[in-house]
Formats: C-alpha cells, sequence, structure tokens
C-alpha cells in the first residue's frame, strides 16, 4: 500500500493509495494452477480410462449412477469399495425407485474387456434403458498397436 502526500484541496495529509497489481498477479497465478490442474481431477477413484476420438454426449443434465472397477477388479459404487455383487445389489435398489435413471460405468483401460463386457450385461439384466461406458478423448493410433 502507498500514500499520497496532497499539498493542497479539502482533505490534507497522506491518503492511501492502494496497488492492486500484487492482488491481480496472485489471481492470474491461480487461474492458471487451476486450468491446469482441474481437468485432470476425475470424480471417483482414479482409473485410467480408456481413450477415443469422438465421445457421445448425454444432453439431459441428470446425473448418472457410477460404477468404477479399477485394475484390481475392485468395484466402487457410493463411494465405498464393494464386492461385484454388492455393486449389482445397489444398482437393483436403485432400479426399484426410478427405472428411468443412466448407469454410467467406468472401468481401467489395462482391466480384461470380459470382466467389464459382463458387469455391463449384468447392469442391462435389471432393466436399465441406458448404459454408458466412461472414456477418455484424444486417442492416437499408431500402426501395429492393438
Amino acid at each position: 500500500m502507498g500514500a499520497q502526500i496532497n499539498s493542497g484541496g479539502k482533505k490534507k495529509g497522506a491518503q492511501p493509495n492502494i496497488n492492486v497489481t500484487p492482488l491481480v498477479d496472485v489471481v492470474l497465478v491461480l487461474l492458471i494452477i487451476f486450468m491446469v490442474v482441474l481437468p485432470d481431477v476425475q470424480g471417483g477413484k482414479p482409473i485410467e480410462m480408456m481413450k477415443v476420438k469422438a465421445a457421445d454426449k448425454h444432453e439431459d443434465g441428470a446425473e448418472p449412477l457410477t460404477v468404477t472397477i479399477d485394475i484390481n477388479e475392485v468395484y466402487t459404487w457410493s463411494k465405498a469399495d464393494v464386492s461385484r455383487q454388492a455393486a449389482l445389489d445397489g444398482l437393483r435398489v436403485e432400479f426399484s425407485r426410478d427405472s428411468d435413471q443412466r448407469v454410467l460405468l467406468r472401468a481401467d483401460a489395462g482391466l480384461r474387456y470380459a470382466i467389464v463386457r459382463d458387469f455391463f450385461r449384468d447392469v442391462q439384466d435389471i432393466g436399465f434403458p441406458t448404459v454408458s461406458l466412461a472414456v477418455g478423448v484424444g486417442a492416437e493410433w499408431k500402426e501395429g498397436e492393438g
């Protein structure tokens, strides 16, 4: 904070002159940090997502029921690690409350696809009208990979 001496006028003595430049600098640095960090933050358990070039967008705005399967085949339902059967039981309870909900299945990219496929089928068998797989975007395909 600075001060300015006034030699004339109505007010006599020192008058405060606030320098906002340091405040603006701090805010800009924080903005840059959040812009870099927040896109990498995922909701729930951190897993490596499958990569695709274009993902479907759901525009209804309703939050889906989310089940996460990590690389060790641990299922996360309602922010708790549970068994496969407990996750399916929780989905059955939610289906009995509201049969129009969407289910979002998040699975680690290193997980065997048969595990994801079987769980996906079981969720469909419960009766949910929409079951989606969460994916990351921006995959690059290189010849010889597969």
